[in-house]
């Protein structure tokens, strides 16, 4: 029951950095930047092809099914025992057409990295260790790594191409897909560490 109205998470509504037009309002996104050092000891498991398939929905071993027909706004609430507890995700770029171009991406909550010369913008957003549906809100129960999650904004050339969750446990689900390049939520750094 927790997760089943994950899709809807997917594209949320007011205060979550969007305009009311769709543009992505990257400011509302940004916290201070940081040095980023080091790395949390729990990551990711290790996917297999099946897994990283893209558009998989809710075909996820182990994952609940969920009634994607029903978008519901909710407010992001990050509790008290989660805010500033995060500064950094590690990211899996991988680049579809040659392996050899895939990288991992440390990136600090709240910045933007570009994906080559293809005119795409990733912002990373929110991190909740252990995201949560509850009612009419995004959140996170606790600061414990049950269901790691980081808000992804992404853009091509200035237009919305995604704006969702990137989750560590279940990449397939609700993944970014684009024809080039795939995403996947690897680690997570602490602000205590460095």
């Amino acid at each position: 029951m927790v997760i089943a109205f994950l899709g809807a998470a997917c594209s949320m509504g007011d205060g979550d950095g969007k305009d009311t037009d769709g543009a992505v309002d990257v400011a509302a996104l940004k916290e201070k930047p940081q040095d980023v050092e080091g790395s949390f000891t729990r990551k990711a498991p290790p996917l297999n092809d099946a897994q990283l398939a893209e558009g998989s929905g809710t075909e996820v071993e182990g994952h609940p099914d969920l009634n994607t027909t029903k978008k519901v706004n909710r407010q992001l609430v990050v509790p008290k025992t989660v805010e500033g507890k995060w500064k950094a995700v590690k990211i899996l770029i991988r680049d579809k057409t040659d392996d050899e171009k895939s990288e991992m991406k440390t990136v600090t909550l709240g910045d933007s990295f570009t994906l080559g010369a293809s005119g795409i913008t990733v912002t990373t957003g929110t991190f909740l260790p252990n995201f949560v549906l509850t009612g009419g809100e995004v959140t996170s129960k606790g600061n414990e790594l049950q269901n790691p999650a980081v808000r992804l904004v992404i853009t091509e050339n200035g237009g919305l191409l995604y704006d969702g969750w990137a989750f560590a446990m279940y990449p397939g689900m609700y993944a970014f897909e684009h024809p080039r390049y795939s995403l996947q939520l690897m680690d997570f750094v602490p602000e205590s560490v460095g």
